[in-house]
């Protein structure tokens, strides 16, 4: 509004309650307009105090065994993989092999006469046994949806996800249908079950979304989906691949989803919770990769010193039972015979490397373990597979004494 021609008829006005009413008029109208200013600050304010990212730390994962009779009994832990693995001609079944890992290297190392029941008959064949694809798979997914969440990977505690065998007949073909089988496992036999299954404190869920709407941003639109119900306090969402770019945040107890194409109807979520099983029936209890986080992990904040002593507190930062004590460390060149000899499980085969040196320098830890540590080369293999997070310039390899 021109503010000469506001005031030019102002002062036509001849009477003085004409005047006095205008007042009134003005007065009540940039009262209310600054009122509803006032408001819509300090409802951005609270809203932008209360939009946080979801989680400040990295979310925990446990992992546990139990019998298959026993998954129903479970509250807050869930199968890892129900399926068969994928793509897998000559797959038969998955065992546990209850043994430390050099007695399922020399399991793997052999192959045993079975009897494979189809409806086409039995058939004689032998069978061999390598870890557990459907497993790995999962954990190689869980990976990449931490990366595609923008949250930093920490190695799961996966002792157990190398416990378990997928059996493999010969010349036995896809289309195979297996009713029935015997296998003679000979000497290995007592350390192998059939009835066992890999749990974790993750499930999959589909979530509708409660409302969607266009937000401004720049020179583009995003489009900001809100979850409600979901008990944020109790439970860690990650956000499943869904084809887009995407940010995830959360507003008091209210999950947001914001995509920069399109807008969605419904998220596929991973939900990750932190309540601990404790009451449903465990062959093996839950193992997790919470650290024991002290004062200089604090401090750090993500800034690490490559030396002995930060080796040291990492190790020691890991639940990975008080028997595992790291005795020296030592910087070995690479040849094939020091990659050969080291050479054990790789947990994070699937950790995209941060360093482009084509022949990596061993770095050499050595450990004790105690006479109550069971399973004493996975506690190792998974320390170790921490490590190489952190150590990345060189090939973080392990020995027991």
């Amino acid at each position: 509004m021109d503010i000469n021609l506001l005031n030019e008829r102002i002062a036509r006005l001849k009477e003085w309650e004409q005047t006095e009413s205008l007042n009134e008029i003005l007065y009540s109208v940039f009262s209310s307009l600054s009122s509803y200013t006032q408001g819509r600050f300090d409802a951005l304010t609270k809203e932008i105090s209360e939009e946080t990212v979801l989680y400040r730390q990295t979310p925990v994962i446990r992992t546990a065994v139990c019998a298959k009779e026993d998954i129903k009994k479970q509250v807050f832990l869930a199968p890892v993989s129900s399926e068969p693995p994928i793509n897998s001609p000559g797959y038969i079944t998955t065992v546990f092999a209850d043994c430390d890992y050099p007695a399922i290297q020399e399991l793997m190392d052999h192959t045993y006469p079975a009897e494979i029941r189809a409806k086409t008959g039995t058939i004689g064949t032998q069978v061999s046994l390598r870890y557990s694809l459907k497993y790995l798979h999962k954990l190689k997914s869980l990976y990449y949806i931490f990366n595609e969440n923008e949250l930093p990977w920490t190695t799961v505690n996966s002792i157990y996800f190398y416990k378990f065998l997928d059996v493999y007949g010969k010349d036995i073909g896809q289309d195979v249908e297996v009713d029935g089988f015997d296998i003679d496992f000979g000497q290995y036999d007592k350390y192998l079950s059939y009835d066992k299954v890999l749990l974790w404190n993750i499930s999959p869920v589909t979530i509708d979304v409660a409302s969607c709407e266009a937000v401004p941003a720049f020179d583009t639109i995003l489009y900001e989906h809100m979850f409600t119900d979901l008990l944020l306090d109790e439970n860690h969402y990650l956000v499943c691949s869904i084809g887009d770019r995407f940010t995830s945040f959360r507003r008091g107890q209210v999950m947001y989803v914001r995509t920069y194409s399109r807008k969605f109807k419904k998220f596929d979520l991973l939900r990750i919770t932190d309540a601990v099983d404790t009451d449903g029936p465990l062959y093996l209890q839950p193992k997790s990769n919470r650290k024991k986080v002290g004062f200089i992990e604090s401090a750090a904040k993500g800034r690490y010193i490559p030396t002995r002593g930060e080796a040291e507190r990492i190790v020691y930062s890991l639940n990975n039972e008080a028997d595992l004590r790291l005795i020296d460390i030592e910087v070995l060149p690479f040849s094939d015979e020091n990659v050969k000899r080291y050479k054990g499980i790789d947990y994070n085969y699937f950790v995209e490397a941060n360093s482009f040196l084509p022949d990596k320098k061993l770095l050499l830890f050595t450990f004790k373990a105690g006479a109550g540590l069971k399973w004493a080369h996975e506690v190792m293999f998974y320390v170790l597979s921490e490590l190489q997070l952190y150590f990345y310039e060189y090939n973080c390899v392990g020995k027991m004494v």
